[in-house]
């Protein structure tokens, strides 16, 4: 227990200490971008590649990867049924919010500090699937909606999922545990330096990005969203424990992977599919703070 207090406490500071710094004006909400932008290119795959070197596919790891897939569908579902009266824009920004999880960013710190081993390749696994959709999948559907559901492009879908590294890492590893393929030590050496920064970076990321400013008239959509991802999340999370035929730690953290905050990403797929307001930026702040005190209570329960 008090590990998990120590452990997270020091996520929780590093948080702290970038919120503040952004604050004291030393650091600046932009430049979590810069950050995001080492996180997703460079620290993030390192860590990923020598978290998950080596595993070998089991019908563990084919099932968490279906669940990282169904389980953004039915929240897409869920945020498309929600929204159904609302104007096509705000549809399609439900969608983006109500589905995707930030496991990279948010959960990996977590995983590799208390769950090293199979913890972080069940989580991995989870997150190929998660990825598939939620970097490119969740968007285009999103894209359709919002233009009035006459657009669609595969091709372009295609290109957002391989343009992104983190991704291409995900099945590289994937096509290397079908071949039972392994890294050669000397890559696993530098990727393990650099990726030893990805929990700093991704805390401090965090930090500069959280801010809670939402206009009125948006303030339902924040609380409708949280709810549907609250409720949503923590009923297939029960189902998942109680039916799933998976290892005991497979479950805990499949559940702590559906506990996560919104994707990174999501408040820019919302810009891109035309919603301007502060509400993306905000429900994603929002979910980090609940999701830090879900990890901090799963953790005392779990460990």
């Amino acid at each position: 227990m008090f590990d998990v207090f120590i452990t997270s406490l020091t996520f929780v500071l590093i948080i702290v200490i970038a919120y503040t710094l952004k604050k004291w004006k030393v650091l600046k909400k932009q430049d979590a971008n810069i950050l995001a932008t080492i996180i997703m290119n460079v620290t993030l795959p390192c860590a990923l590649l020598t978290s998950a070197n080596g595993i070998s596919l089991d019908i563990t790891i084919i099932i968490l990867i279906i669940i990282g897939i169904l389980s953004n569908v039915l929240m897409i579902v869920v945020g498309y049924i929600a929204s159904r009266k609302e104007r096509p824009i705000l549809k399609g920004t439900y969608m983006i919010n109500v589905s995707g999880y930030n496991i990279g960013n948010f959960i990996l710190p977590f995983i590799q500090a208390f769950y090293p081993g199979m913890g972080v390749v069940y989580l991995c696994s989870f997150d190929i699937g998660n990825a598939l959709m939620g970097l490119g999948i969740t968007y285009a559907l999103a894209d359709h909606v919002a233009s009035g559901e006459n657009s669609f492009s595969l091709q372009e879908t295609l290109k957002k999922l391989f343009s992104s590294i983190p991704f291409d890492v995900y099945l590289l590893i994937f096509l290397m545990a079908i071949f039972q393929l392994q890294f050669p030590s000397f890559v696993l050496s530098i990727a393990t330096t650099i990726g030893a920064g990805n929990s700093f970076l991704a805390m401090m990321m965090i930090g500069l990005m959280l801010e809670v400013k939402v206009a009125s008239h948006e303030a339902l959509h924040v609380i409708k969203i949280i709810v549907l991802r609250i409720a949503g999340n923590l009923l297939l999370a029960g189902v998942a424990f109680m039916i799933l035929p998976l290892p005991l730690l497979a479950k805990e953290i499949l559940i702590m992977a559906l506990l996560a905050p919104l994707s990174s990403v999501s408040a820019v797929f919302c810009q891109k599919i035309g919603y301007s307001g502060d509400m993306p930026a905000t429900t994603n702040s929002l979910s980090i703070i609940i999701s830090i005190i879900s990890m901090f209570i799963l953790l005392l329960i779990f460990v």
